[in-house]
């Protein structure tokens, strides 16, 4: 019996999404860099990219490690290529400081959009920085100075046997991370992310479903940067749609979705049923 071409196509890509989630996890872990240790690998790696490669940023003196003022409260995450046990990558969120909601963020020193300058807004935001890849794992030719790029050759190859499929994955390392630092924020109740992008990432980010608004000009800092402002449960409404198998990844199989999802419902009703309202309902209970 031959099926209709769009029951097949559904089917390869139910069959694609499921068999990246578990290739992707077979190749990578991602976890917690909440030790001494760990997070001295942490800093290890920020230092070879943003010190030792790119100059960006000055290093610990008299030692190779890259680190800052923020990092003390910060979560900080790696991204471990499991065969090799090397570091490929890391990430680290910021959570607002609810006594000096102004100094939460280091994007608040170098971006003056009202949005990082009003309390209530800020508290309901996370931000992304530190967002980088080892070396090793960003040699292809257009590869960014922070992170994998995305040939466009690779959007035109979709309908490929599952091992082109794979190899045409690899550069999508960096989803673990971003599941982890989706999943820090939303562990707090936190919507809202920013983020400062290097301008060539933008058709990464793009590709993998991250939709996201403009936080004003760019930034002199780490080279020239974008800030960025995105809502969590809206980047994987998108990706859903847009990257099924990346969403697979960030959402950790729809268990990040439900909770973005539970967060924007709560905040919906907090918006309607405001205070007058409530004070009204209770007069007619009473």
């Amino acid at each position: 019996m031959n099926l209709p071409d769009h029951i097949f196509e559904t089917a390869l890509q139910a069959i694609q999404q499921k068999t990246f989630y578990q290739y992707y996890w077979h190749i990578f872990d991602v976890i917690k860099a909440d030790s001494d240790e760990l997070r001295e690998r942490v800093f290890h790696l920020r230092y070879d990219v943003f010190c030792k490669e790119n100059h960006f940023e000055n290093p610990v003196e008299g030692a190779e490690l890259e680190r800052d003022s923020y990092d003390g409260r910060a979560h900080h995450h790696l991204l471990i290529h499991r065969d090799s046990g090397e570091d490929a990558g890391t990430v680290r969120v910021l959570l607002p400081d609810s006594d000096h909601p102004q100094e939460s963020f280091p994007l608040q020193n170098a971006c003056d959009h009202p949005l990082l300058m009003i309390d209530s807004k800020i508290m309901n935001m996370a931000e992304i920085s530190r967002f980088c890849m080892a070396k090793k794992f960003r040699q292809r030719p257009l590869d960014g100075r922070i992170l994998p790029a995305y040939y466009e050759v690779e959007a035109e190859t979709d309908k490929t046997s599952l091992g082109q499929f794979f190899r045409r994955r690899i550069p999508y390392a960096p989803l673990g991370l971003l599941r982890m630092a989706f999943e820090t924020a939303l562990e707090s109740n936190i919507p809202d992310m920013v983020i400062a992008l290097d301008p060539t990432n933008f058709r990464s980010m793009k590709r993998i479903g991250l939709s996201y608004r403009v936080l004003g000009p760019r930034i002199d800092t780490q080279g020239t940067q974008q800030p960025v402002v995105f809502n969590i449960k809206h980047v994987l409404d998108n990706m859903a749609m847009e990257n099924p198998e990346c969403w697979e990844i960030v959402s950790d199989q729809g268990r990040l979705h439900k909770q973005a999802n539970t967060i924007a419902q709560n905040e919906w009703h907090d918006s309607v049923f405001d205070e007058d309202c409530r004070e009204m309902i209770m007069k007619k209970l009473i």
